[in-house]
């Protein structure tokens, strides 16, 4: 079943949701990975901790490619006029929040369950057999050309020309799409409706310079480190409504597989899960490759979230020191995603440069590692568990401030991450050579190093050419 979207507002909000939900799907499959175990220390045998190492690598990349398909919803609503998105509430939520397509957002460690939570939320719809993986499945009708061929335009442009001259069309309050699945091909069918109705050059109205891409086939031309194929990212710059359709037709290729070559069924993200549940139901009783992690483990109870009996407050005060500290280095990020995507006008150097110089130092330098000590970390002052990254979110702080002021604060967030790094109350309970006392020193040091760096080198950037 797909939902009519009819007119530009219709795509905006569905984007905004289709943001929401990648943005929640790469917390909670990072989340897992972080909870692995990471040496036979942790009661591992070698051949159980290589099997670990391959797991945690798969989720890993699923999660970067869940990123991947957030920055190319990103681009789509640049690409129609609308604005960057990197709103989601907090966890955990109960399925209820997204309506019919039931997803339950919470933070769980790798376990049995989890996998197979997270197999349903990639889940090709119909369910397919269990053969749809072993035999690399059965690549199905191309979505470019069905949705771009001129009868099926006809029917669509009929379709919201009813919807339009509705005057009765009441909002449905509950979200009506059945899966993630539904959504996009929702989308790709209200692209090919709105623009048939409004054109093409009336629907794809967006500063496109302002769009992140590159990849294979695609790299930026300037800057030391100019291709985003390093990170295993491949996003489209979307300008029309073919490159629109190509964008969303790469999600669901890469996610349930309905699109995509036979031979790449296998690696898609539902099949990828399914793997690996038939490979820990196939492992002997015992074998645990996740730490002691518990559920939802965050600093405090949010007002957004719907399942407060589901939470763990962390109470162990260094623990809770750091998950603080994970949470305000989370939030900077995603003011510099925001940043990178909007804010004022850069020259696509300036774009390639802050990328490089920002966004994946913080992810790959410090939120991956905050991620993993706090899984090593007990979370309660007076029973078992231990804590994990809560990816937890102060709704007012993601509005970009005016561009005369960019540069003052985000050297105002480098600056407290770094007194913060420096002063952690971790380094007077243990030894200065205890591993994750000297982890995170180097963490400070390169903290420190990120806010110089910035105060000499980016003062004019966000004030005009």
């Amino acid at each position: 079943m797909t939902i009519e979207l009819t007119t530009r507002e219709d795509l905006i909000d569905t984007l905004h949701l289709a943001a929401e939900l990648e943005h929640n799907l790469m917390c909670q499959y990072l989340f897992a990975a972080y909870s692995m175990k990471r040496s036979t220390s942790e009661g591992l045998s070698e051949v159980q901790l290589e099997k670990t190492r391959g797991w945690g690598a798969l989720m890993t990349m699923v999660a970067r490619q869940e990123m991947e398909h957030m920055g190319l919803v990103l681009n789509l609503l640049n690409a129609i006029g609308g604005t960057p998105y990197f709103q989601r509430p907090n966890f955990p939520q109960r399925k209820e929040r997204y309506g019919k397509m039931g997803i339950k957002s919470e933070l769980t460690r790798f376990d049995k369950e989890t996998i197979k939570r997270f197999q349903d939320f990639e889940a090709p719809q119909p369910e397919p057999g269990p053969e749809y993986c072993a035999t690399r499945g059965v690549a199905r009708e191309d979505i470019r050309a069905l949705l771009l061929a001129p009868q099926v335009l006809t029917q669509r442009q009929a379709q919201a020309a009813t919807a339009a001259a509705s005057a009765t069309q009441i909002p449905q309050p509950e979200i009506e799409f059945t899966s993630v699945q539904d959504l996009y091909l929702s989308l790709a069918a209200g692209f090919v409706a709105v623009a048939e109705r409004i054109g093409e050059r009336n629907l794809f109205i967006g500063n496109v310079k302002a769009q992140i891409w590159g990849g294979p086939g695609t790299p930026y031309s300037e800057g030391s480190m100019d291709d985003l194929s390093q990170y295993d990212l491949d996003v489209i710059q979307v300008v029309d409504l073919k490159s629109a359709i190509n964008a969303i037709v790469e999600i669901v290729e890469q996610g349930e597989g309905i699109l995509a070559p036979p031979d790449y069924v296998e690696h898609t993200h539902y099949c990828i899960y399914t793997n690996m549940l038939r490979d820990m139901l196939n492992e002997k009783p015992g074998f645990d490759a996740a730490r002691p992690v518990v559920r939802n483990p965050l600093t405090r109870m949010h007002p957004d979230i719907t399942a407060p009996r589901e939470v763990n407050i962390i109470t162990r005060p260094e623990t809770r020191e750091i998950a603080s500290l994970f949470n305000l280095t989370y939030e900077t990020m995603l003011l510099m995603m925001l940043f990178l995507y909007g804010g004022s006008a850069k020259t696509q150097k300036q774009r390639v440069d802050l990328m490089n110089a920002i966004f994946f130092p913080l992810m790959t330098m410090f939120i991956r590692p905050l991620s993993e000590i706090l899984t090593q970390l007990p979370a309660f002052k007076d029973k078992n568990g231990n804590a994990g990254p809560g990816f937890e979110l102060s709704q007012d702080k993601l509005v970009l401030p005016q561009p005369a002021h960019l540069w003052t604060e985000f050297q105002k967030y480098f600056d407290i991450l770094a007194w913060q790094f420096d002063n952690l109350w971790i380094y007077e309970l243990r030894p200065a050579d205890d591993p994750i006392v000297k982890r995170l020193r180097y963490m400070s040091e390169n903290m420190r190093r990120l806010g110089d760096d910035w105060r000499a080198h980016w003062k004019n950037v966000g004030r005009g050419e």
